[in-house]
């Protein structure tokens, strides 16, 4: 060797093995790379990675069988400098602006953009359906927005007559399942109404052969997509114009849009009812109509098929014994037993075509839409702020299992789980502020219970009752209108209903007493009268008598 080089050999080692010394902290500092983009807008790491589609760093080979989990648990979103974005926000992966039953191949139409559908960027080219769905996401419920298809009739052409109709003449003919749904469309209320087979399944009706009658040219769909259901009913009846005549409402796809069932449906699941799920299928019934399912008197037991149904709602995580505990209920007896219809069902308080609709979370709007005095009264209390913990109407009356509520909820010593002595402890300022609503009604209604019995004794004694009876029936509204006012939670309030009904009560008593004395005494007059009358016509019996004694004989 050089003896140059040999000199220089020990100094060119050592700088090499200080490089390597300084470098391996730095290297090991600086550990995996970070994402690129938002981690929120691209969650799924091995849908690209894995393979390196569309330009993306494919993951080494000794990171095989690593799940999105493992990778996040390493790799971390690059800092944001100063004024530049890290990455795509979650937010900028256009949502998916349509249900996914039956499209859900992504790149039948937009890797070509067929039928207007915006075509995929050259940069996502060889992704995949998966892949394209793992940043673009459906419309949440969270977000409000609801996307469903736009209610367009159908292509379709009528029969020329009712009685030839080559649809009905066909599948009558038929067996089974191709002819049920003719026998049943036959008693609902769109045959009655000339709405024919094509009219919801596209197709030729005036065509003799199934060939021509099912012709794509003429616009046969066949079964409609389940997905598509809601906006084929309300491509008739979203129309003003055509449902005018019938006088029915054209907003019942606007509220299905916006309900739990219709959002859902959006987000293709396929588990949500229709309107051919409540309406009868084909043999859609009348409202009014008590075999409907949706006649007021069926509607609990049509929404209790699938919500009492724990296998069936297991997926959703909500309660199954909500009709068990509605029949049981003041409202479910009133409906089902006592057939009274004014009573309220499942869509009463939870809408018709919107189920659990905007706004269903504040309960005592519900309740009020029917107990309007006593909405007022409690909007003027202390529970109506929206400070936590304050009580609403379900939690003294109960959400499906509405009892007739007592008096005995106000009460200090009650042991009812729905009363105020459950929150209250007995010797709060609130307590005895309960107290006193709760001496002050039970009193009027003791007041009241000694009025009707006197009147009883009235009556019995068949005197005219009916002014004072008018009068107790002013006393009762005073005593229900206090039971309202109690929900004011103000004394005075209460106070000026509750001594009304006393001073009525006691009123009617008096006059009741009254009449009740009267009437002994015009009895006793009327004995010593009847005495009298006795005692005299004796007498003239014994003049008569010795008068014609003293009679010659004939």
């Amino acid at each position: 060797m050089n003896p140059k080089r040999r000199f220089l050999a020990p100094y060119v080692i050592i700088g090499v093995l200080m490089a390597f010394l300084i470098a391996v902290p730095v290297l090991a500092q600086q550990g995996p790379p970070p994402f690129p983009h938002s981690p929120d807008a691209k969650l799924d790491c091995v849908a690209c990675h894995s393979t390196g589609v569309a330009g993306s760093p494919k993951f080494p080979t000794d990171h095989a069988g690593r799940t999105n989990e493992v990778c996040k648990g390493c790799h971390q979103a690059a800092p944001k400098a100063s004024g530049t974005p890290s990455g795509p926000a979650a937010s900028s992966a256009p949502k998916i602006p349509h249900p996914l039953q039956g499209r859900d191949n992504c790149l039948t139409c937009h890797a070509t953009g067929t039928a207007g559908a915006p075509k995929m960027p050259s940069s996502h080219a060889g992704r995949t359906s998966d892949q394209c769905r793992s940043c673009h996401k459906t419309v949440t419920e969270a977000s409000g927005e609801v996307v469903q298809v736009a209610p367009t009739p159908i292509p379709n052409v009528p029969p020329t007559a009712a009685d030839k109709d080559s649809c009905v003449t066909c599948h009558t003919s038929q067996t089974g399942a191709l002819n049920e749904p003719v026998k049943q469309w036959q008693s609902s209320i769109h045959s009655e109404r000339n709405v024919r087979c094509v009219n919801c399944h596209g197709g030729d009706a005036t065509k003799p052969t199934k060939e021509e009658a099912h012709s794509t040219k003429s616009g046969y769909i066949g079964k409609p997509l389940k997905v598509d259901i809601p906006a084929l009913c309300a491509s008739c009846h979203s129309n003003n114009e055509a449902m005018r005549q019938y006088d029915l409402p054209t907003d019942q796809w606007s509220k299905f849009q916006q309900s739990t069932h219709g959002i859902k449906l959006a987000q293709a699941d396929m588990k949500v009812p229709t309107c051919f799920t409540c309406h009868d299928g084909h043999a859609t019934k009348k409202t009014n109509d008590p075999t409907a399912n949706v006649y007021s008197m069926n509607v609990p037991a049509l929404c209790s098929s699938c919500h009492s149904n724990a296998d069936y709602m297991k997926p959703y995580g909500i309660p199954t014994n909500q009709f068990a505990l509605y029949v049981k209920s003041v409202h479910g007896q009133a409906l089902l037993e006592k057939q009274d219809t004014r009573a309220p069902s499942c869509a009463t308080c939870h809408g018709t075509h919107g189920a659990a609709p905007p706004g269903f979370a504040e309960v005592a709007n519900v309740c009020g839409s029917c107990h309007t005095a006593t909405q007022n009264y409690f909007l003027q209390s202390k529970h109506a702020g929206n400070q936590p913990g304050m009580p609403k109407c379900v939690d003294c009356h109960g959400r499906y299992d509405v009892m007739k509520p007592t008096d005995a909820l106000l009460d200090p010593n009650s042991k009812d789980p729905r009363a105020c002595a459950t929150c209250h402890p007995p010797t709060s300022p609130q307590t005895n502020a309960v107290k006193a609503l709760y001496d002050n009604i039970t009193g009027s209604a003791k007041s009241m219970d000694l009025a009707h019995e006197q009147l009883k004794v009235a009556a019995e004694a068949a005197l005219i009752t009916e002014p004072d009876e008018g009068k107790m029936a002013v006393a009762q509204t005073n005593l229900v209108t206090a039971r309202a006012a109690q929900h004011t939670l103000d004394l005075t309030v209460v106070k000026e209903k509750t001594d009304k009904a006393v001073s009525t009560s006691n009123e009617v008593i008096a006059d009741a007493k009254k009449a009740i004395d009267e009437s002994g005494f015009r009895r006793q007059i009327m004995i010593i009268g009847l005495v009298i009358m006795a005692l005299s016509i004796a007498s003239l019996y014994v003049i008569r008598r010795e008068l014609y004694k003293q009679l010659p004989p004939e």
